[in-house]
């Protein structure tokens, strides 16, 4: 039996500009990953963050940001939103216009302003992109 989504990975190029990145927009880091613990792929390793918008163990869905070596860490080129795979990582907030302000003054950039929506209870998003072009929602409800 399925129980709940655990986390989303996430492999970046450059993790202390991603764990910068992530905690600017509200993340903490839970645990870091690396050393013998490390991840293996074939013949690559990586070290990593497990972070979350809170730092409750039991709290929603964690990201997992990864860093492969060696390996091809270079960011792809932009993906389509109508790609197949995953599309987008949406994050809830409950005033999406204060929140944009919020991480406006912090240097994040949004790539329009935000939609107004009634989809499932739901009023407005926006979106943005991380610093390898993954793309992220603020969604209001």
């Amino acid at each position: 039996m399925l129980l709940n989504l655990i986390h989303v990975n996430i492999n970046v190029s450059d993790l202390g500009r991603s764990i910068e990145f992530y905690e600017r927009i509200g993340f903490q880091v839970m645990h870091r990953l690396g050393g013998e613990g490390s991840e293996t792929m074939g013949e690559a390793t990586s070290r990593g963050a497990v972070m979350s918008l809170s730092n409750d163990p039991r709290a929603s869905c964690k990201i997992e940001l990864l860093k492969w070596t060696p390996g091809e860490n270079e960011p792809p080129p932009e993906r389509s939103p109508y790609q197949v795979g995953v599309s987008r990582i949406a994050i809830r907030t409950k005033n999406l216009l204060e929140t944009v302000k919020e991480l406006e003054s912090r240097g994040v950039e949004f790539l329009s302003a935000p939609h107004e929506i009634d989809v499932v209870g739901a009023k407005r998003y926006v979106l943005f992109r991380d610093p390898d072009g993954t793309l992220l929602e603020l969604i209001e409800f």
